[in-house]
């Protein structure tokens, strides 16, 4: 048991190290220009270990990302105002800012949006906004809405964040009525 229980803590401390190494990489270089013997010799591990936790570093990158979006939408998940979750999803994406700046600038802007996609669907399968919520309705409610608001943020993160948080949720709030 307690050899088992030092190999899960080993394969967690490798996962970090090289999700650490990446995005310390991915401040000066963009992540199509990376490899994974950069990403390694950078965590101090080896490329056995990369590739026994990771099939690439796109998937280093995504797995970082997931929980932090899984998060989120958990919890605007269980709030009943429409308001509040708005409220909520403005508040993470003040947070992460620097973050998805780093993600922009990496090259992994559409990396992060396939993430936000697809919380966006699993919040929305929850909602059944139509009665007939299946096929060609489903699939471009899900691109329609993650989009548009995934859109909204990475721009004003682009621009440098010239309008005030209270105006980007009153568009936000507009564009989804």
């Amino acid at each position: 048991m307690a050899a088992t229980e030092h190999a899960q803590a080993i394969r967690k401390d490798t996962k970090e190290w090289i999700t650490l190494a990446l995005l310390e990489l991915l401040k000066t270089k963009k992540i199509a220009k990376l490899t994974v013997s950069e990403v390694v010799k950078k965590a101090g591990v080896s490329r056995m270990a990369f590739y026994r936790n990771y099939e690439s570093l796109e998937q280093v990158f995504t797995a970082y990302y997931e929980p932090k979006f899984a998060d989120i939408f958990n919890k605007i998940a269980n709030q009943i105002s429409h308001e509040q979750k708005i409220a909520d999803l403005t508040h993470f994406f003040h947070a992460m800012t620097s973050e998805i700046r780093l993600a922009i600038e990496a090259g992994c802007t559409d990396l992060l949006y396939q993430v936000f996609k697809s919380h966006i669907a699993r919040f929305y399968d929850g909602l059944n906004p139509f009665p007939d919520w299946t096929g060609a309705k489903r699939n471009y409610w899900i691109h329609y809405m993650s989009a548009g608001v995934f859109e909204v943020w990475i721009t004003w993160i682009k621009n440098g964040q010239q309008e005030t948080l209270e105006e980007i949720s009153n568009l936000i709030r507009l564009f989804h009525r």
